[in-house]
């Protein structure tokens, strides 16, 4: 899914930095980091130049770790761009980026990723990161898919554990992609997955309720999930008109 432009170490902090491009959107720039808690302090917010904000002041040191990588990749991906203004924070905490752009971020234990696409493009974009390994996917299916997804999914050239990941990902990246136009909060059933496609590593989903004029309940839409070592990593795009 991920086309690699450059691999680089940094600090003890972020141990490593790969950025590049989506292959087949290569409209789309991301920005993925390793990093390590155990080497976090507050000041690496000023070193790296990111306003710290007031939710965090009482935040454990993972929260606040994960939150400076995330921004850090965004900034990177921005900077890039000759863009240097920094990513904004809504009230519901999700990123607000600068004019001209559009983007997602996500983190996952050690990781962090960041992507970013023109506004010109028109392009709607939601990505996520999760660790796999986890033996409680399973017993939370119920919760992310139906009955006919799981029956689907099972039946996938894949690990069933792993489908699920994917798909309980891919739903947390459709969220990121919609929310900020539909502006309020709605649930894994708003939408199906009826389609995994593992030899091309893409994903067709359906919405099966209306959240705006321009999201309506029939229409699909379209992403990609890479797989990574012991990573998933899912990417919603898609077209606005």
């Amino acid at each position: 899914m991920f086309t690699l432009s450059t691999t680089h170490s940094a600090l003890p902090f972020l141990s490593r930095i790969d950025a590049g491009v989506v292959t087949l959107r290569p409209e789309i720039k991301y920005c993925q980091v390793r990093f390590d808690n155990h080497t976090y302090e507050d000041a690496l917010f000023n070193q790296f130049a990111i306003p710290f904000p007031e939710f965090l002041d009482k935040a454990p040191v993972k929260r606040r770790a994960e939150y400076l990588a995330a921004r850090y990749a965004a900034k990177l991906l921005l900077e890039d761009e000759e863009c240097y203004d920094d990513v904004g924070c809504s009230l519901g905490r999700a990123p607000i980026w600068p004019a001209g752009f559009c983007g997602s971020i996500s983190h996952t234990n050690n990781f962090a990723i960041a992507s970013i696409a023109p506004c010109h493009t028109a392009l709607t974009l939601g990505i996520d990161i999760e660790m796999q390994g986890s033996k409680s996917i399973v017993k939370a299916a119920d919760i992310f898919t139906t009955s006919v997804e799981q029956a689907m999914l099972a039946s996938c050239n894949i690990a069933y554990e792993t489908a699920l990941l994917i798909a309980f990902s891919a739903k947390e990246s459709l969220f990121k992609a919609l929310s900020p136009e539909v502006k309020h909060s709605f649930g894994f059933k708003a939408s199906r997955i009826c389609q995994l496609d593992i030899s091309a590593c893409r994903m067709t989903f359906e919405l099966m309720q209306t959240l705006t004029p321009t999201w309506t309940e029939g229409r699909f839409l379209y992403g990609y999930f890479s797989l990574q070592d012991s990573k998933v990593i899912t990417l919603i795009t898609q077209n606005k008109i």
